[in-house]
C-alpha cells in the first residue's frame, strides 16, 4: 500500500522535473490518496508487519523507516531552516526606518515580524531606560507579541539587561495582590490573611497596614484610615476577594460609627437611644461620657462640664 503511494508520488515528480512538487504531493495526498487506495473515509499510516518485498518492493515503505510522527516534524524543521536561510540571504525593508538591508542585519521575532538590528536596539534601550518594560512588545502596532529574553540579551548591554530583569520582576511583584515590602530592608514579602507579614531577609514581623511591628489584638488604625489604605490598593488593582470582604466590613463599621461612639477602653461601638450622656459599655463595663467620649466613674464629670 505504501509502495503504491510512493509510486504515484514519483509519477507526479517525473511529470514536473525541476519544479517544486511538495505542494502538489500534499494536495494529491489530501484529495485523492484515499480513493486511489480504495478507501472511503480514512486510513491510519503506521508500521506494519509486511516486508519491503511483500509491500511492493519500495524501500521507502519498509517498516524500518521512521514513522510519520517522526518524519513530519523533521520535514517541518527542514522547511523552517531553509526559509530562515533564504531570509538571511535576501534583501528586506525595515518597517521602522524603511531601509533596505540584507537579512543578516535583521532581528526576527517569534511573531514573524522583523526589523533591522539598529532600530530594534534603539527601541529596546529606550524602553529599558524609561522603565516601561511592560510596553516592550513587537514594534508593529497591530501586534502584541513579546520580545523574548534571548533577543533582548543580544540587543542590550549587560547592565541594561540586568536593569530590564529587575524592572520586570518589580512590575510582576507590584501586580500581585498579596505582595508587600518590608519597611526595614524593602524585601518583597507575602501578606498573611490578618494583614501581617514576615520578612524572609531580616525576619522582621510587621503589620502590612501601618508598617510597624506586628501588634496582635491591638487595633493600629481607625476604620477611616484603614478604609483609605484599602481603597488605595483597590485603585491600583491590588485587591483580592478577602480584602474586598474586609473593605465591605470596614465600610459597615464606618456607617455605624456615624451614629455611635467608641468605648475608650475596648473601642466597642455604643449607640445612645435615650437617657443621659453617662454610658456603660456592655462589652467591658467601662463608664464614659457620650458627649466627649472621656472615661468617667460617676456624675461629677457632668457637673464640671455644666459649670464650664
Amino acid at each position: 500500500m505504501l509502495s503504491s503511494l510512493c509510486h504515484m508520488l514519483d509519477m507526479i515528480w517525473e511529470e514536473q522535473l525541476g519544479i517544486e512538487v511538495v505542494y502538489q504531493w500534499v494536495q494529491w495526498l489530501q484529495s485523492s490518496s484515499l480513493s486511489y487506495l480504495g478507501f472511503d473515509n480514512e486510513i491510519v499510516l503506521s508500521k506494519g508487519d509486511l516486508t519491503c518485498v511483500e509491500d511492493g518492493g519500495d524501500n521507502r515503505a519498509c517498516p524500518d523507516d521512521a514513522p510519520p510522527d517522526l518524519t513530519i516534524p523533521r520535514i517541518i524543521r527542514y522547511n523552517d531552516d531553509k526559509r530562515h536561510e533564504a531570509f538571511l540571504h535576501g534583501i528586506h525593508d525595515c518597517m521602522i526606518c524603511f531601509s533596505e538591508l540584507p537579512g543578516v542585519d535583521f532581528i526576527k521575532l517569534p511573531c514573524h515580524h522583523f526589523f533591522c538590528q539598529k532600530c530594534m536596539q534603539t527601541y529596546c534601550k529606550m524602553h529599558v531606560k524609561e522603565g516601561t518594560v511592560v510596553k516592550l512588545l513587537c514594534p508593529d502596532t497591530k501586534c502584541e507579541g513579546v520580545v523574548p529574553p534571548n533577543i533582548l540579551k543580544r540587543l542590550l548591554g549587560e547592565d541594561e539587561f540586568e536593569r530590564w530583569e529587575g524592572l520586570l520582576l518589580q512590575r510582576t511583584l507590584d501586580a500581585m495582590a498579596d505582595v508587600v515590602y518590608c519597611p526595614r530592608c524593602q524585601t518583597a514579602c507575602l501578606e498573611d490573611v490578618g494583614d501581617e507579614a514576615v520578612c524572609s531577609s531580616c525576619l522582621f514581623s510587621f503589620c502590612t497596614l501601618c508598617r510597624e511591628r506586628r501588634h496582635v489584638g491591638v487595633e493600629c488604625l481607625s476604620p477611616e484610615e484603614k478604609l483609605i489604605i484599602l481603597e488605595r490598593r483597590q485603585k491600583s488593582g491590588q485587591v483580592k476577594g478577602d480584602i474586598q470582604k474586609v473593605m465591605d466590613e470596614v465600610r459597615s463599621i464606618k456607617e455605624i460609627l456615624k451614629d455611635a461612639k467608641q468605648c475608650p477602653r475596648c473601642k466597642m461601638a455604643i449607640s445612645k437611644i435615650e437617657g443621659c450622656n453617662k454610658m456603660t459599655c456592655w462589652n467591658c463595663g467601662r463608664f464614659f461620657c457620650y458627649q466627649c467620649n472621656a472615661a468617667i466613674s460617676g456624675y461629677d464629670h457632668f457637673k464640671y462640664v455644666l459649670f464650664q
